[in-house]
């Protein structure tokens, strides 16, 4: 199979950082996991009507169910996740009102960076793709946090902070052309130059489209092995996992 980009029309390749190449959905999994053991652990056995593991997928499974509505009530985040927490702790014998909530989502947040894992083949990719290629990250994430994972999972090989590009100081959130606007700037690349990558069809490929720019969208799901679909004059590769990118370049 013949690739998708080659270096000689393409030179920066930008990459969604959380569930794009930070397996974050295996991190929010295990640091749930090891707030409700924690949490429960005082409890006498008797009141344990639920696991830990009952609860995060009871949680799971109400996020899910919100998330495909058909027609969303205009809730933000926070409050969606107080809901989906509340209907999973509903056996238990707890009082889960907002600041549970918050309280048990700020530790959930710190267990996290505990778990931050890569998915399988991005060091290998990375490394291969980084002889033709400029690499560098625009995502939605805490900067801090972003760098700080940058670090523990030594992708400062690949990716220094400098090409680090976060909505926090670089502009409006994706899927907003401005901070692909300002990465393509700053990076000194044409939008005709660049390819976005990441895991979020609104936010990475259709953001990366308003702003002139080819994408590549990692879903799992998708049927074939490797597609290809168009968003106007753009286009869109479409992959199963990190590691079929390197059949794209």
């Amino acid at each position: 199979m013949s690739p998708f980009f080659s270096p000689i029309r393409k030179k920066v390749i930008f990459f969604d950082m959380n569930n794009t190449i930070l397996d974050r959905r295996q991190c929010f999994d295990s640091a749930f996991l090891e707030v409700m053991n924690d949490f429960t652990a005082r409890w006498d056995p008797g009141e344990m009507l639920f696991t830990a593991q009952e609860a995060l997928q009871s949680y799971k499974m109400e996020w899910s169910r919100h998330r495909k509505a058909p027609i969303r009530s205009p809730i933000s985040p926070d409050e969606l996740r107080h809901i989906c927490l509340r209907k999973a702790l509903q056996p238990m014998p707890v009082n889960v009102n907002p600041v549970f909530t918050r309280s048990f989502f700020e530790q959930v947040e710190e267990q996290e960076d505990n778990f931050v894992a890569l998915f399988p083949g991005v060091e290998d990719t990375l490394e291969a793709l980084s002889h033709n290629y400029k690499l560098a990250i625009i995502s939605n994430g805490n900067r801090k946090r972003l760098q700080s994972n940058l670090e523990k999972m030594k992708l400062t090989r690949w990716i220094d902070q400098d090409r680090l590009f976060s909505s926090e100081k670089d502009g409006p959130r994706k899927p907003h052309p401005a901070i692909f606007e300002r990465a393509l700037k700053t990076m000194s690349t044409a939008s005709n130059q660049s390819v976005m990558v990441g895991n979020s069809w609104r936010n990475d490929v259709v953001g990366a489209a308003s702003s002139g720019m080819d994408a590549i969208w990692i879903h799992p799901g998708n049927i074939k092995k490797i597609s290809e679909r168009r968003i106007g004059k753009q286009k869109v590769i479409i992959i199963r996992s990190f590691k079929q990118l390197l059949y794209t370049f």
